[in-house]
């Protein structure tokens, strides 16, 4: 019995070929989604390699002007007789904020006529300091112009020295070095030559005092031309802060003749807020009455941040401001810049006595009265919040949130920090693999 050589299926195959071949067809649906999932895995990747992120940091604080608050002091000792000062009220540079009673003094303390006294002598050594200074104006004024006259005509006499020593010191140095040549050939003598080098050196040491003197010379003369310059300008700026102080002076004493008391006046415009005294209570010179948000200013926000996020923060740096009196869900964010960082930590409690407004991440470590925290003061591009169509001022003492740019890194740079992290902490262990 005789064997086929091939297997009954492959003879099977060859009869069929003529159908063709079989092949296993996708849907269209399939190679749509590979194609897609394809394309989102590229795009995630070149995401990853091109895309940045970057970090912020939150905090919070008040709108202020860039002088800062001003803490309103009593100017005297006594009780408080009438309180204008009221907490959020708009004041006017010179509104009276309180008027103290000067009776209400203990018996061992000053008399009436012993603070008047004081207040006259007061006016009377400022209108003294002002008189002097508008007398010996023009003399000092006249006193520059002669000296920087007399200056003039020395930088030119010294001028005309250094161009004569400049001729000069040619002419003496060819011939010390013909002398020196001659001396050499025992033409001249040793004390010859040792004469011209030391006329030599006198006209060289001659000519660098010159030299001192003439740039000793510019320097006066552009002092003394900048002082003559500014010396109008300084000598109103003085004689009307001596015109202030006097006329307060003078408020005072109209004050205490009339009415046995004190008054203590608004020094600028502003907003009025920390009102710590009431009508009756007993003050001392110097005891602070109130806190004024100056108003008329550009206001920068005033921002405080702990001191995990100060590292990376400088001048400059964007910020995204969010007013609450506007909330950011209907009127926005705004723009700003980082203008002033302060190089020490601070207390939570600022210079003016007013509690300073940390971050949500310091609230959380607010167990910690003491810690330390850092103030930073933000400029916005713009003072006012665009809200209804119409352009609504910020005002001081608002408060506000910020989110500060501090790190802006590629994602794959995010994505690998934990394990170039552990890597550095290995090699901090380990010493490092050689």
């Amino acid at each position: 019995m005789s064997s086929n050589l091939f297997r009954r299926e492959v003879l099977d195959a060859r009869r069929q070929s003529w159908l063709g071949q079989v092949q296993a067809s996708q849907p269209l649906s399939i190679r749509i989604a590979a194609w897609f999932t394809l394309a989102l895995v590229v795009l995630a990747i070149l995401y990853t390699i091109w895309g940045v992120y970057t970090r912020r940091v939150h905090a919070t604080g008040l709108m202020v002007p860039p002088s800062g608050l001003i803490t309103v002091n009593a100017n005297t000792t006594g009780t408080i007789a009438r309180q204008n000062a009221i907490e959020g009220r708009h004041v006017k540079k010179g509104d009276v904020l309180f008027t103290i009673d000067l009776e209400a003094t203990s018996a061992s303390g000053p008399t009436q006529e012993h603070i008047l006294s004081q207040l006259r002598h007061q006016r009377d050594l400022l209108q003294q300091q002002k008189d002097i200074r508008a007398k010996d104006a023009p003399v000092e004024k006249q006193s520059m112009v002669t000296q920087i006259r007399y200056l003039n005509q020395q930088h030119q006499h010294i001028g005309h020295q250094l161009d004569n020593d400049a001729h000069v010191l040619p002419v003496v140095e060819a011939a010390v070095r013909r002398m020196q040549t001659a001396q050499s050939a025992h033409l001249v003598t040793e004390t010859q030559f040792q004469s011209q080098l030391y006329t030599y050196a006198q006209l060289l040491s001659s000519h660098a005092q010159f030299l001192q003197s003439y740039t000793d010379t510019e320097g006066k003369i552009a002092d003394l031309t900048t002082k003559l310059i500014r010396y109008d300008g300084q000598l109103a700026h003085d004689l009307n802060d001596l015109d202030k102080q006097i006329a307060q002076i003078d408020q005072q004493i109209a004050e205490s003749e009339g009415h046995q008391s004190s008054i203590i006046l608004a020094p600028d415009d502003g907003t009025l807020t920390a009102v710590r005294v009431n009508p009756g209570q007993q003050v001392s010179s110097g005891t602070p009455l109130l806190t004024l948000l100056p108003t008329g200013h550009a206001l920068e926000a005033e921002l405080y941040v702990s001191s995990a996020s100060i590292g990376f923060l400088h001048e400059g740096e964007p910020v995204l401001l969010r007013y609450a009196a506007f909330p950011y869900q209907r009127f926005g964010l705004y723009r700003g810049h980082v203008s002033e960082i302060t190089r020490a930590p601070v207390t939570a409690t600022d210079g003016t006595g007013q509690k300073a407004a940390p971050s949500d991440k310091d609230k959380t470590q607010s167990q910690n009265p003491g810690q330390d925290i850092y103030r930073i003061r933000v400029r916005p591009d713009q003072q006012f919040v665009e809200a209804y169509g119409q352009h609504k001022p910020l005002e001081a003492g608002m408060e506000v949130e910020a989110d500060i740019a501090i790190d802006t890194r590629s994602l794959y740079q995010w994505i690998f920090d934990p394990v170039i992290s552990m890597r550095d902490d290995f090699y901090a262990v380990s010493g490092g693999l050689r």
